[in-house]
């Protein structure tokens, strides 16, 4: 009896084993696409998923495509495997989620929870309400309001930014909800803020009229996937990081569309003359940290991070953008945008590692907002004024319009590129202590 009943032995604890491994398989990911979706860096899933395999004791490759994740999962006699595709869900960019599932990612090695633990955890995460949406609303208002201010806007432009990124982010928040097509969102908004943007130009004149239409679109500008995208491929993932830096692409010509359409209909000049002189370059530097950090706090909370980390980006942009003023404008350094925008970006990668350790918060959470008042969006925005007045214009401006598109935009991706790169070098420096903050290990 016993000869026939050892293969039906080995036979159940086979598919029993199997059975186990596909559940896992598929709860990995559920829980990978999942930070994906949220805007989390391609080496920060991949840690993460891994992890979580590990506490079970079985080997996880994970394969990372642009709206798809393949994970395999297998023994380490190999004798038992499984492969699950799963498409990346839309969520929209949240740094709680990424937060609180790396945290999950822990939990996971230091208490040894259960699958179904890990399920219920993973549920009650990714169910958390956002921030309010009018909370959202103002604070980015106020944000693009002081985005408009580092560019030399007076108060007046800041005002009309105001009233153009209330109005034109209120728009995008409902048509969001009604499941746009985030191009034509993005299309429809820029064209709005531009259009109030535009009344400095046509009714207001005062003083920095260019000003006020080149920042009112500025909150769109897709800062985070940028970044990302630049660190995914510095952190040799070029797949996923050519992918989210060409979405990002797509957006921007979406905005610049938007803009186009306003300038073409209401056929305004939009030349960039605004020149402002600060002599006290010490004070001059505070204000500018100062104005930074409205700017960091309120694109920070577009993210929706947890309440408290947003003090340390709010922080970290005052620092950052207030040191790379003082690199560009104390008589005797004047460096040039490209140089400052990278060493500040190391201060504030340098920062972010200490306040992570300390708030057991990813450190690109708090870099990834104060960053974005950094983006060169004046420089973006003469470009698309640039490609317009080649189209409008005779052949002896096309040809001074075409060197200058060729120095904005390569300006433009210079600065993006040495900001990015500088914050993410300190990360990666310390890039051991970068991916454990997120351990709680007393909880």
């Amino acid at each position: 009896m016993s000869n026939f009943s050892q293969p039906s032995d080995h036979t159940e604890i086979s598919n029993e084993a199997h059975k186990c491994i596909k559940e896992i398989t598929i709860f990995l990911a559920e829980y990978a696409s999942t930070l994906e979706a949220v805007g989390v860096q391609t080496s920060r899933i991949q840690a993460n998923t891994i992890r979580i395999a590990k506490s079970f004791g079985y080997w996880c490759n994970i394969m990372m495509f642009p709206k798809t994740i393949s994970i395999t999962l297998h023994d380490e006699g190999r004798e038992h495997s499984y492969t699950y595709v799963k498409k990346t869900p839309s969520m929209g960019l949240n740094f709680k989620i990424n937060m609180k599932l790396s945290h999950l990612s822990w939990e996971a090695v230091d208490k040894k929870l259960s699958l179904s633990e890990l399920w219920k955890k993973f549920n009650n995460v990714i169910s958390e309400p956002r921030e309010s949406p009018w909370t959202v609303l103002i604070l980015v208002s106020f944000a693009n309001a002081c985005f408009c201010r580092l560019f030399d806007g007076n108060y007046t432009s800041m005002a009309i930014v105001w009233i153009a990124t209330f109005v034109g982010f209120y728009i995008r928040q409902q048509l969001t909800k009604r499941k746009w097509n985030v191009l034509a969102i993005f299309t429809i908004c820029s064209f709005i803020s531009t259009l109030i943007g535009a009344t400095d130009i046509l009714f207001i004149h005062g003083g920095t009229e260019d000003i006020s239409i080149g920042t009112s679109m500025l909150y769109l500008v897709p800062g985070v996937p940028l970044i990302n995208g630049v660190m995914d491929i510095i952190d040799h993932n070029a797949l996923n990081g050519i992918a989210r830096i060409t979405n990002a692409l797509l957006l921007i010509i979406c905005i610049a569309l938007g803009l186009s359409i306003t300038v073409m209909v209401l056929g305004i000049d939009v030349s960039i003359v605004t020149k402002v002189v600060r002599p006290n370059i010490l004070l001059a530097s505070l204000a500018d940290g100062l104005y930074a950090a409205v700017a960091g706090l309120g694109f920070a909370v577009i993210s929706n991070p947890p309440r408290k980390a947003l003090a340390y980006s709010a922080f970290l942009a005052c620092v950052g953008h207030g040191i790379r003023y003082f690199l560009m404008h104390y008589p005797s350094l004047m460096l040039d945008q490209v140089s400052a925008s990278t060493i500040a970006g190391f201060t504030i990668g340098l920062l972010a590692i200490p306040f992570a350790m300390h708030l057991h918060y990813p450190a690109e959470g708090f870099a990834f907002p104060a960053l974005l008042p950094m983006v060169p969006g004046m420089f973006a925005y003469k470009s698309i004024i640039n490609t317009i007045n080649i189209v409008r214009q005779t052949t002896e401006f096309t040809i001074k319009n075409v060197g200058d598109f060729f120095h904005n935009s390569t300006l433009t991706i210079l600065v993006m590129f040495g900001m990015v790169a500088g914050c993410v070098i300190p990360i990666f420096i310390f890039r051991r202590q970068s991916f454990s903050v997120t351990r709680k290990r007393g909880s």
